[in-house]
């Protein structure tokens, strides 16, 4: 969750383009004649947190269990309060890149004397092994029709220098151009989505009502282009057959009252395999829930952020049905400062995975959230 200014490997701000900016959305989404283009980024993000601390209320009931149907719900659900698209990779073996589509409604369905009710956030970040933090930048946008697309058949997402679409071929292209960074990112999965919870049906909470519906792509070839200041990064042969993880999420009501924030990782092994999992910490820091029984997060390795002062569990030891692996990150600094966008700072990262005998078994991302301060989602 990203959307203020860019921080470079030399630790110096970049401006990012857009942060201010409003913008459009499909006809799934559509705008009502005479409405204004503009609505000051103060009121904008305020509406958004607002959206994300409130409870669902009557008229935006938890979704009943259903399964999934593709590739409809590859696609946008408007009517959901907030929805996200979310690729990770390794673009080659000491490369990380991120790219993170946000769809949010604000507040009740209605009619906006500004606009729709509907706002896109994005984020983009890239690591080196080899670089002292993560680059990365953000950007957000209204709905105005003709300037953004979110489509509600399959998944087509648009805003100025943003676009992620899947191909009728299941190929998933995605160009971003923002601040410093330009990607462009073509991933394709070897197998049909993963299928999270329960048939797509994931508990967030103790409460029933405390669920999202998730599914997953796992193990896509990734092939990566990207710059920083107009200067390609160079990649190692991987470089063209590099691995992601594509996830897709959406719900109106996710985390639980007591909830400060969770611990996600997504892990794409060298069997072929996949495994993603999660905890939701409470307030002193104690697991609130997990997404399998028997999960436990050992911490193995703090990092302290210079900027924020969050204190991160960045290497886990991670014990489950499975056995234990630990996880252990690419860099320390893969802080995202997104304060100008969801309103809050979090650690999210590339990782590798080793098995108990310490031999890499994998590679993946780490999400750490609410250790700056609790979740607003």
């Amino acid at each position: 969750m990203r959307c203020s200014a860019g921080v470079g490997p030399a630790g110096t701000s970049a401006p990012v383009a857009g942060r201010d900016s409003i913008a459009g959305d499909t006809p799934a989404c559509r705008v009502p004649a005479g409405s204004t283009p503009s609505l000051p980024r103060r009121t904008l993000l305020g509406s958004a947190l607002a959206l994300w601390a409130q409870p669902a209320n009557a008229t935006t009931p938890a979704r009943a269990f259903e399964p999934l149907r593709f590739p409809r719900d590859h696609g946008a659900h408007p009517e959901q309060r907030i929805e996200w698209w979310y690729l990770t990779g390794w673009a080659d073996e000491r490369t990380g890149v991120q790219i993170t589509l946000f769809r949010a409604r604000l507040g009740r369905r209605r009619d906006a004397a500004f606009g729709s009710d509907q706002i896109l956030i994005g984020h983009v970040a890239v690591v080196r092994e080899d670089w002292p933090s993560v680059i990365h930048a953000q950007t957000a946008w209204r709905s105005l029709e003709g300037l953004t697309v979110c489509a509600t058949h399959d998944m087509h997402l648009q805003c100025p220098g943003w676009s992620m679409q899947r191909e009728p071929d299941d190929t998933y292209l995605m160009r971003v151009e923002q601040g410093r960074l330009k990607l462009r990112l073509r991933a394709r999965a070897p197998d049909a989505p993963v299928l999270q919870g329960l048939a797509g049906h994931s508990r967030k909470g103790p409460n029933p009502d405390q669920f999202s519906r998730y599914y997953s792509r796992t193990q896509m070839r990734l092939d990566a282009r990207i710059q920083i200041s107009e200067q390609a990064l160079p990649l190692s042969a991987e470089g063209r057959s590099g691995v992601a993880w594509f996830d897709h999420e959406w719900s109106d009501q996710l985390l639980d009252a007591a909830a400060a924030g969770w611990d996600w990782f997504g892990l794409n092994f060298d069997d072929g395999s996949a495994w993603m999992a999660f905890r939701i910490r409470d307030r002193s820091g104690a697991t609130l829930w997990t997404s399998e029984p028997d999960l436990r997060f050992e911490v193995s390795e703090n990092w302290t952020s210079p900027l924020s002062g969050a204190r991160y569990p960045i290497g886990l030891r991670i014990h489950s049905r499975r056995g234990t692996l630990l996880l252990k990150p690419l860099i320390a600094a893969q802080e995202i400062d997104a304060r100008a966008s969801t309103g809050n700072r979090y650690w999210e990262g590339a990782v590798r995975a080793y098995d108990h005998q310490g031999q890499q078994i994998g590679r993946g991302y780490l999400e750490l959230t609410g250790y700056d301060r609790p979740m607003r989602l």
